[in-house]
């Protein structure tokens, strides 16, 4: 036995430094679209254990009448590759027929955000910087859909709120704690219609404002929904999303200077 190896026996954490030393050294010469087709993998298999991959909605023809809608509205700052993204989208979006059950999953819906799939470079906020990405633009619309699918009363099975606020109280076109921050293969926006009949999600992009509606067969209950803002000791943003007057979660963000 040499000396690092009896080194290792007497103090496991030198070891277990190691090991992640060689892990961290793997990442970084591993390509990203490889390391994200191992993620989206991982989803699969993950989905297949938590028994939501069958219940995926999909693309359906059904004649399904859509008698009533609820809408929400938000101004919309927008730029060519953004609008564009958001098109996209939308296209695939509103395809989607959500059965009673059924889950909406933002990424299995839109797919890939890369140029081969038509997607630009625009703004959007990454590990806390403002960067432009391909695909950039692409959190408004899952920040909508989360936002009025908790005045809708579905059911959120996966939501991640930004790392940072980058608003003022001038700037500020939504309520901070409605947004949802996407991710291809990493973070997802997913949705289960829990009510007992079929929905679909559709949009309308008129000048500077983008509109949501969730079309419905059958009364859909109104949830109020509020969010409550304050500071905490190290200097983060926590709010606090009140639903019916009772607690329904927590989101934190670093502050930055608004652009």
């Amino acid at each position: 036995m040499n000396e690092v190896d009896e080194e290792w026996d007497n103090n496991p954490m030198i070891f277990f430094a190691h090991v992640k030393s060689i892990k961290e050294n793997i990442k970084k010469i591993v390509p990203y679209n490889i390391k994200v087709k191992l993620q989206v993998l991982k989803n699969v298999v993950l989905d297949v254990v938590n028994g939501h991959y069958f219940y995926y909605a999909k693309k359906t023809n059904s004649t399904n009448a859509f008698l009533s809608s609820i809408d929400l509205k938000q101004e919309l700052k927008p730029n060519e590759a953004k609008i564009n993204n958001l098109l996209r989208a939308i296209n695939s979006i509103e395809q989607i027929q959500i059965n009673p059950n059924e889950i909406l999953s933002f990424w299995r819906v839109v797919g890939n955000p890369s140029k081969k799939n038509g997607f630009m470079e625009s703004r959007s906020l990454v590990e806390g910087k403002i960067k432009n990405t391909i695909g950039g633009g692409l959190c408004q619309l899952s920040g909508l859909m989360y936002y009025i699918s908790l005045s809708a009363k579905l059911d959120i099975l996966e939501r991640h709120n930004h790392s940072a606020d980058i608003y003022t109280d001038e700037t500020r076109f939504t309520p901070l704690g409605s947004d949802a921050t996407v991710a291809y293969g990493y973070k997802d926006l997913k949705i289960r219609n829990n009510l007992n009949s079929p929905i679909r999600f559709n949009f309308t992009i008129e000048d500077q404002t983008i509109k949501i509606m969730i079309k419905h067969s059958s009364q859909i209950g109104h949830n109020v929904v509020e969010f409550e803002e304050h500071i905490k000791d190290d200097g983060t943003k926590e709010v606090t999303t009140n639903i019916n007057n009772t607690v329904y979660n927590h989101s934190t963000y670093k502050v930055l200077s608004s652009t």
